[in-house]
Parts: structure tokens; C-alpha cells; sequence
């Protein structure tokens, strides 16, 4: 009997433990109170820090249609080349002891567009090609390093001095992330996002917004800089490529002239002494023999002409040299001199550079609308604030187990003190 009534004794009473928390339930409200009142103290020193996630939103298939025109240019200047790169072949011009391999074309009209081998350098406008700028420019930092500065997301009076601050700055533009597709898969609905975003934690939702709106605006600017350095650059190369290719055929041109002129003044020199050898042996007429073997329809010369050019008889030389001395135009004699002249005169009436610097004028240089290679959805940005409810109902919790805990300790010691005085 003794021995289940100690067993007794050692049970927890669940309902005396509730009863003793109901009496004390105005000391357990108190601890609730407590602790609402230490979070609210918190809050009031922390930030409201927030996440904010932009999506960076490229160029719709409309918007890309202004820059059309200048597609259409490019990839036909791109198409010629092929073309003329496909049609091209070597020819071989022999001017009597010289060798001179020259490159032409079947259509000269497309000759001058295998010296635009670098317009592969100048792509086409595309909404990719545009984002990928956008994005690159965001990575760099620059713009939202200047954007803190412009609407003081960093106070510059809470640094000892301007190398502090610029490094805080730096430092703060780093935390901001470009998250790439990827990794940025958020599933809306049966939708998904799967655009490039802008990722940041801060306090201050109206600065954040304001600096997108600079950074937006200023990217886009730098985009439109970016592009018409990099138009312009590869233009001069490619005008100066044409300018030194002409140069070079004039020069090639000038070489072949001043070599007839040797190979003539040489043949002349050699006719005169064939000529003065025939006068010596007196052979006035060709002497040189042919003769008939089998078929009647071959001739075959007995004689190698090239060393015994005499036996043609001196007449004859001299009428030659006679022909040779009185040519008014020496540019139908010279072997290969049309074929770079007519490579020279499609070059210079090319007019592919001078078009397409006029289409990127118009398209990018002179346009009066503002330029857009992407855009921020700062409208539809997604602030992620703290949960204040789940908050406050921790805290009631802790507030009422705290109670509760120090309602029951309080009974024990009581009821304890309470049965040591009765054994006394």
C-alpha cells in the first residue's frame, strides 16, 4: 500500500499543472507582454531589410524591327562575299620570263567584297546581341557604383574618409547580383521566369527604386556607346583595308608596266642582234623549213626558232622592232594588266562600307528615339520583407512557455516551503 502510494506521489498531475497555470494566468499574460514588448524594441534598432528581384527583360521582336534595314545591308554585303569567295580562281599570267599569279573573279562586280573579309566583324543587331551587352555593362558594377554615390544609398558622413566610403561602395555594388536563367528558374503558376535578375538586400525600397531607374537608363546609354565605338572601329578598319588593297594593286599595276618596259627594251636588244646576224649571212626572207610527217593536217617546225631567229630573215626582224618601237598603247601587250585593273575598278566603285555607315547613321548615330538594348522591370520588381506575423506569434509562444514555466516553478516552491513548515 505504501508502495502505490509513493508511485502516486511521483506522477505528474497534468491538471494540476493546468489549474496552476489558469491561477497564475495573469503572471503568464505578463510574460507575454514582456516579450512583445522586447521584439518591438528590437525592431525599432534593426532595418527593415528587404530582397528585391528584378527581371531584365529583352528586346521584343517589334522593338528589334528598327534595326531591320541594317540587318538586311549587312547580310547582303555578307552574301556577296560568300558569293565572290565561291566564284574566285587563280589565274596564271606569263609575261615572257615573268611569272605573275593573280587572284580574280568570274564576276568582277563582286571582286571588290573578298576585301571585306572582316564584315563578319560587324553582326547583326539582334535582341541577344543587345541583352548580351546590357547584362555585360550590370556585371561590371560601374553603374550601380555610381547610382549609390548619386542618391546617397551610403551616407558619406558615417565614414572617417573618402577611401573608406569608396570602398564600402564598392563593396555594397559587389553584394548586388546578376543572377544568369539558370540559376534564376522560379516557377509562377504553369509559368516560368527564366529571364536574367537583378538580386539585392537592402532597407530602403524607394532609393532601390530610384537607383534602377538611373542604372536602366544610364546601361542603356553606355549600351548605345558601346555599339557605335565598336561599329565605327571595325568601318575604319575596313576603309582602311580597302584603302591599302588599292595601294597594293597600284602597286602590283605599276610593277607589271615597269617590267614590260625591261622585257621589251630586253627583246629589242635581242631582235637588233638576230637582225644584224641575218643582214651578215644575208637572209632577207624566212628560211625556216617545215616539213610534213605523216599527217598532212600537222606541221612541224625542224628548226628551234628561239635560238636561230635569224633565219626569219632581217625583213621581218626589222618590221618587228619597227612595230615594237611605234605602240602608242603598251597596256594591250602587258599580260595580266587587265585583270587588276578591273579588280582596282570594283574596288573603288564598291559602295558596301558607304552603305552600311549610312543605314548605322540613321539606325543609331542620328536616331532622335531612345536607344533600348534591354530593360528593367522596375514595376514588377519582388520585395521579400521579414514576416511580421510569424514574428509576433513567436514571440506570444516564448512569451507564454517563459510564463507558464516561471507560474509552475513558483507553485513548486511554494507548496514545498509550505510542507517543510508543517513538518517543523
Amino acid at each position: 500500500m505504501k508502495k502505490d502510494s509513493q508511485i502516486d506521489n511521483n506522477e505528474i498531475d497534468l491538471i494540476g499543472l493546468i489549474y496552476t497555470v489558469w491561477e497564475g494566468k495573469l503572471k503568464v499574460a505578463a510574460a507575454v507582454v514582456i516579450s512583445l514588448m522586447a521584439l518591438i524594441s528590437y525592431q525599432s534598432i534593426q532595418t527593415n531589410n528587404f530582397a528585391a528581384r528584378t527581371e531584365i527583360k529583352p528586346l521584343t521582336p517589334l522593338e528589334v524591327n528598327k534595326y531591320s534595314s541594317f540587318n538586311r545591308v549587312l547580310a547582303l554585303a555578307n552574301n556577296n562575299k560568300i558569293t565572290e569567295t565561291n566564284n574566285t580562281n587563280i589565274v596564271e599570267a606569263t609575261n615572257n620570263n615573268t611569272n605573275i599569279n593573280i587572284k580574280t573573279s568570274t564576276d568582277p562586280e563582286l571582286v571588290a567584297n573578298s576585301d571585306l573579309k572582316s564584315l563578319g566583324k560587324l553582326s547583326t543587331i539582334t535582341s541577344s546581341s543587345l541583352l548580351s551587352y546590357y547584362v555585360d555593362i550590370l556585371n561590371d558594377r560601374i553603374v550601380f557604383e555610381d547610382a549609390i554615390r548619386k542618391f546617397n544609398l551610403l551616407e558619406a558622413s558615417q565614414y572617417n574618409n573618402d577611401q573608406e566610403y569608396n570602398e564600402a561602395i564598392i563593396k555594397l555594388a559587389s553584394s548586388i547580383k546578376i543572377l544568369s536563367p539558370s540559376t534564376n528558374v522560379v516557377k509562377k503558376g504553369n509559368l516560368e521566369n527564366s529571364h536574367y535578375t537583378v538580386y539585392f538586400k537592402h532597407h530602403d525600397v524607394e532609393k532601390w527604386q530610384r537607383i534602377l531607374k538611373y542604372v536602366d537608363k544610364l546601361t542603356n546609354k553606355l549600351v548605345k556607346k558601346t555599339l557605335i565605338d565598336e561599329y565605327n572601329a571595325n568601318l575604319f578598319f575596313l576603309k582602311e583595308k580597302q584603302m591599302y588593297r588599292l595601294e597594293d594593286i597600284s602597286t602590283n599595276i605599276n610593277n607589271l608596266l615597269i617590267d614590260y618596259d625591261r622585257d621589251v627594251f630586253d627583246k629589242l636588244a635581242y631582235l637588233k642582234e638576230q637582225s644584224a646576224i641575218a643582214k651578215k649571212l644575208g637572209i632577207d626572207k624566212n628560211t625556216i623549213k617545215v616539213q610534213t610527217m605523216g599527217n598532212q593536217n600537222v606541221l612541224l617546225s625542224n628548226v628551234e626558232t628561239e635560238n636561230s631567229l635569224y633565219l626569219r630573215g632581217y625583213e621581218a626582224l626589222e618590221k618587228e622592232i619597227e612595230l615594237i618601237q611605234t605602240r602608242k598603247n603598251k597596256d594591250a601587250f602587258v599580260k595580266g594588266l587587265f585583270d587588276l585593273q578591273k579588280k582596282k575598278r570594283a574596288i573603288e566603285q564598291d559602295q558596301t562600307i558607304h552603305r552600311i555607315e549610312l543605314i548605322f547613321q540613321s539606325t543609331l548615330k542620328t536616331n532622335k528615339k531612345e536607344f533600348l538594348a534591354a530593360s528593367l522591370n522596375i514595376y514588377g520588381t519582388e520585395f521579400e520583407l521579414k514576416d511580421k506575423k510569424k514574428m509576433f506569434m513567436l514571440a506570444i509562444l516564448i512569451g507564454l512557455i517563459i510564463g507558464a514555466f516561471y507560474v509552475i516553478i513558483s507553485k513548486a516552491i511554494q507548496s514545498h516551503i509550505a510542507i517543510r513548515k508543517k513538518t517543523n
